[in-house]
């Protein structure tokens, strides 16, 4: 059995009984009119998605055009009964055409013979339309089961999405939260303004060159880590910084997430980590400079080619390093 995808919508039909009665409509206490019906339509781009299979589709569809038609003919004889002429209603089209019913005339006991015949009219309308609801309610209640469960699927899935969202966050912060980060700071070699070169890397890793001096520094967390880095980048106003980061520390932080369930690129971790806009290069992620005021929008940086991240052009979901 094939299955397709339709849009259904629950449609208020409005019946207007009361006015279609006009003048000669007599309220009874005992007896109370329907405003509207509810039906199930299926449309082309409106509505809740609902899966299907084609003959389920044209049996609902069917169903409501019988229920409509239904309730359309008793809304005809509702009309009539009240002294109306003619008139014909398309609940399902939404289109009718009747005449205006005037009061009776005030002959001698006009008053209970026009209310007797307004109440049988409205009892006989009523069972019409009860008889007709209760033949489309198995079609109602089955597309109802329906949405019902694929709604509840929807909801799972969200929350499924939602508790993997949840643990990968606490994996990177937990990543993130590591004593192990240091960097040193050396003048690059050239004349004019050049920028500083900053080396990033991790104390739990072997040195990365043999010329390394132990700084004399406290390992950061990641957070600390880029507190430093985007004070001196801003303190540094001519050249600003190259950061050089360690392969290998980049490296065991995709390790590290990995181990825990998480496949992340070094990028990208720090990219949901970071507070501030980072660029990327070669040797790693770089601070993005504030434009000066009244200098307009920067221009975006391109992607990265890891995973479609787009760059780090500002802006970012998670809010940074919080919570350690």
């Amino acid at each position: 059995m094939a299955v397709t995808e339709v849009k259904v919508h629950q449609d208020n039909v409005r019946l207007h009984a009361t006015k279609r009665c006009g003048g000669a409509f007599e309220p009874v206490a005992s007896v109370e009119l329907p405003e509207q019906v509810e039906v199930y339509r299926i449309k082309d781009n409106w509505g809740e998605a609902v899966a299907c299979s084609e003959a389920e589709r044209e049996r609902w569809s069917e169903a409501a055009s019988i229920f409509l038609a239904a309730v359309s003919r008793a809304l005809e004889e509702l009309y009539r009964a009240h002294g109306g002429r003619g008139g014909a209603f398309d609940l399902e089209q939404g289109t009718g055409a009747w005449r205006i019913v005037p009061a009776p005339r005030h002959w001698p006991g006009w008053k209970q013979r026009a209310v007797e015949r307004s109440e049988a009219a409205q009892r006989a309308f009523l069972t019409e339309v009860q008889r007709a609801r209760e033949a489309y309610r198995p079609v109602r209640e089955e597309i109802d089961r329906r949405l019902a469960e694929q709604r509840a699927a929807r909801e799972e899935a969200e929350r499924a999405r939602a508790r993997e969202a949840q643990q990968r966050r606490a994996v990177l912060v937990e990543v993130a939260a590591r004593r192990v980060w240091l960097y040193e700071v050396g003048e690059e070699a050239g004349e004019g303004d050049v920028a500083v070169r900053v080396r990033v890397f991790r104390t739990d890793l072997p040195p990365i060159a043999a010329d390394r001096v132990d700084p004399p520094q406290e390992p950061l967390t990641a957070r600390e880590l880029e507190k430093d880095l985007y004070a001196l980048a801003r303190a540094q106003e001519a050249g600003g910084i190259a950061l050089r980061w360690d392969e290998a520390a980049r490296a065991a932080v995709e390790e590290e997430c990995l181990a825990r369930g998480v496949s992340v690129v070094f990028a990208q971790w720090w990219r949901e980590m970071a507070l501030h806009s980072w660029s990327v290069t070669e040797d790693g992620p770089q601070p993005v400079r504030p434009s000066p005021p009244g200098s307009g929008p920067r221009p975006s940086f391109g992607g990265t080619g890891m995973g479609g991240t787009g760059g780090f052009t500002g802006g970012h979901s998670y809010g940074g390093f919080g919570g350690y």
